[in-house]
């Protein structure tokens, strides 16, 4: 997967159901918006999609993204991701 720019990019993880279509090309959901682009999948879970969205874009027709996106046949739940400082853990936390 390539890096992911929170700068420029709101990120969307999308949760397929077991009987959805998207489940065989989930790169097809991205027909679904002229926003959204496919990243690839989350981890090793096959129904986590990842999804990017330029962020002007997303502050212009972010209803209109979520509604189109959970209008979806086959999508059980659309998360938007928050980028998180990871804080390092010192040596005697252990």
């Amino acid at each position: 997967m390539q890096a992911l720019d929170h700068t420029a990019n709101i990120y969307l993880a999308v949760s397929l159901s077991p009987s959805s279509l998207y489940l065989q090309n989930p790169s097809t959901l991205s027909s679904t918006h002229p926003s959204i682009t496919h990243v690839g999948q989350v981890g090793q879970m096959a129904d986590v999609q990842l999804f990017s969205i330029p962020r002007d874009e997303w502050d212009r027709a972010q209803i209109d993204i979520l509604e189109t996106l959970n209008s979806q046949q086959g999508i059980s739940r659309v998360d938007v991701q928050t980028a998180k400082q990871r804080a390092k853990r010192g040596g005697d936390e252990l």
